[in-house]
């Protein structure tokens, strides 16, 4: 389960953010899932970053967090309903003259005579914030990929409209995974709203190391432990920066190793590796940032990963996308994000279409092919030992690993060799269905067992 964490992080892109908008710049704030959009834009919204803003100004602001999350229904009055509700959440004190005009507003849109009341009453109360309010007013719209792809493209000339009629009076930082620069395609009305954030994309990369280990020591500091180096080191390799992986990787570690004599942290961290591989919040988190990738950014991530092969024409994009933390240069392979991404990489490229050889699993679905034929379905233990091997492709895994990944941690003493050899035997049997000898579940005499990428033949 994750934890609430009181730290803000992204001072820096805050800090962009705000000189952008003192620049007189509506700002898209793009970043891939759980990259910290959500959190630097409720940050904006704090007395803080309005104080902040000031100095850079001059002026006082009025910042409207809008979570497009929020919204009853993906509708124009869904999304009309959620902002002004937003609005009347955050109007100061000082502006109480204006609460009765949008609240008569936000009635209208809630409960409408008929159709066409419902953006006239919109647009009658952004008139009344911005014309009748002593601050500027900065919707910040998060969440809005949705908006931008799925809603009535007027909406959107709607607040161009507006922007273009109040100028600095009016600004937008909107939040998408997606750069709005990619919809000018889609039709006139939406191009006409997405020069809006033209030269003005802010992009978010993972933490930095600093934030990183900053964001880790919370979550062990909330869970009633101290984070020492060694599991900092170990959540900073395993998730890169990704703040929804490093809630991840320090939750597990926290079931498997905090309190552990220092003797067995190593082992605790090889548990925690394999763990991983099956943890329904890290599979999502990763499943998210794959499938917010097009078939071409996933082709070149596998190429880079798997085959050491980089597509230099790409890079920008991934870069963009905070994938890559490490330039490709002469000396220098590029590196992506954390060990965890990685391996998960490797995993997806041998269930690519044309991947035929070599063992493949759908984690999504949990379907697993051998050298493209469908395999039988799996019992659970099967399957999580299976996972282990798989998250561990041409490593070796001993019986501590092994019991810990498959039974439980509790059954270390409980589980015997002969007990492990059937669970091993079964799962051989039905991967290598008709094979004289193994192919890719291979037995390490005397050490454990190593899953194989290309096949052996074992006499």
């Amino acid at each position: 389960m994750s934890v609430k964490l009181q730290t803000y992080y992204r001072d820096d892109a805050l800090r962009a953010v705000l000189q952008l908008l003192a620049g007189d710049r509506c700002v898209a704030v793009v970043g891939m899932s759980n990259f910290g959009k959500s959190t630097l834009l409720r940050q904006m919204q704090t007395p803080e970053a309005a104080a902040r803003y000031r100095e850079l100004t001059g002026k006082k602001a009025l910042f409207v967090y809008v979570d497009c999350n929020r919204m009853l229904e993906m509708s124009p009055r869904g999304f009309f309903e959620v902002t002004l509700r937003a609005a009347l959440e955050v109007l100061p004190g000082s502006e109480s003259h204006l609460k009765p005009v949008v609240e008569e507003q936000y009635r209208m849109v809630v409960q409408p005579p008929n159709d066409f009341a419902v953006p006239l009453a919109f647009n009658d109360a952004l008139v009344a914030l911005v014309e009748k309010n002593t601050r500027q007013v900065i919707l910040l719209l998060d969440e809005f990929d949705e908006v931008l792809t799925d809603l009535d493209p007027r909406i959107l000339l709607n607040l161009r409209a507006l922007r273009d009629r109040y100028g600095p009076d009016l600004s937008y930082v909107i939040a998408s995974a997606m750069p709005p620069s990619e919809m000018l395609q889609r039709n006139e009305l939406v191009a006409e709203f997405a020069e809006l954030f033209e030269a003005s994309e802010h992009y978010l990369g993972p933490l930095s190391l600093d934030e990183t280990r900053r964001m880790a020591a919370e979550i062990f500091e909330a869970a009633g432990y101290a984070l020492n180096d060694a599991e900092a080191d170990f959540i900073v390799q395993e998730a890169g920066g990704h703040p929804g992986l490093i809630q991840a990787v320090g939750q597990v570690l926290l079931q498997v190793e905090s309190g552990a004599p220092a003797l067995y942290q190593q082992q605790a961290f090889d548990l925690a590796n394999a763990m991983l591989e099956s943890d329904r919040i890290a599979l999502a988190e990763l499943n998210r940032l794959w499938q917010q990738l097009t078939a071409e950014e996933q082709q070149a991530v596998v190429d880079a990963v798997v085959a050491g092969r980089f597509d230099p024409s790409i890079d920008r994009i991934l870069r963009q996308r905070g994938l890559i933390s490490a330039a490709p240069d002469d000396r220098e392979s590029p590196q992506f994000l954390g060990q965890l991404f990685t391996r998960y990489v490797r995993r997806k490229a041998l269930t690519r279409p044309g991947s035929r050889r070599g063992i493949q699993i759908d984690t999504d679905s949990g379907e697993v092919w051998v050298d493209g034929l469908a395999v039988e379905t799996l019992t659970d233990l099967e399957y999580r030992l299976l996972l282990l091997l798989y998250g561990r492709l041409d490593k070796l895994c001993d019986k501590y690993q092994l019991v810990e990944a498959v039974w439980g941690e509790h059954y270390i003493d409980e589980v015997d060799d002969a007990r492990i050899e059937k669970l091993v035997s079964r799962l051989r049997t039905k991967l290598e269905a008709g094979a004289a000898s193994a192919r890719y579940l291979v037995t390490v005499r005397g050490r454990g067992y190593r899953l194989s990428s290309v096949p052996e033949q074992i006499a």
